[in-house]
């Protein structure tokens, strides 16, 4: 690899016909793949910066199968394997590559039950709202102050709103001390 060369962050997960490649790497709309059925060659120029990188898979997979989505801030990939199996890496060579990751967004493990995915197309995220109703939520909460008054007790954990109130109590007396040791200090210096 040459020094003006970089490798992109490069995650991966699988199900058991499927690999999701991912390459973390900001505009490559115009990215370079190069797709076989034993391996892939990526490359781009970022920010006046060369990335690319090689990688020869573990199995074969459907080139011709398989789909691809470039953005703004990574390229995704859905390659489908010419095998339906778990494999036990991504790559043919067992060293570990350290630009390759675990996507834990998308992993799935082989004893995971089913191999569908979420189906979101139901729901409207419309009505989900924003941060702004957090406050509401939550009941105009403020600081920690009246916070364990409205605790109460929890399964068998004791009230703990006398310990709030006997706090406060607590406070109360050692501002009077101060004082009183402050007149005795005053009067002591007359």
């Amino acid at each position: 690899m040459n020094t003006s060369e970089r490798r992109p962050e490069v995650l991966w997960a699988q199900r058991e016909g499927l690999l999701y490649l991912t390459v973390e790497l900001h505009d490559a709309q115009d990215a370079k793949i190069e797709l076989t059925e034993t391996s892939i060659d990526f490359s781009n120029t970022t920010d006046n910066m060369l990335y690319k990188f090689h990688l020869d898979f573990y199995k074969p997979i459907n080139p011709k199968e398989s789909k691809k989505t470039l953005t703004g801030r990574k390229t995704f990939m859905i390659l489908e394997k010419q095998e339906g199996e778990w494999w036990p890496r991504l790559t043919k060579d067992t060293k570990k590559l350290a630009f390759v990751k675990t996507d834990f967004d998308h992993w799935k493990d082989s004893d995971d039950s089913g191999d569908e995915e979420p189906d979101f197309s139901g729901m409207d995220f419309s009505q989900m709202g924003g941060m702004g109703d957090m406050a509401s939520m939550m009941g105009g909460m403020g600081g920690m102050g009246g916070m364990m008054g409205g605790m109460g007790g929890m399964g068998g954990m004791p009230d703990l709103s006398a310990l709030a109130d006997d706090e406060d109590s607590n406070e109360a007396d050692a501002k009077d001390e101060d004082e009183a040791n402050n007149e005795t200090n005053d009067k002591a210096k007359d």
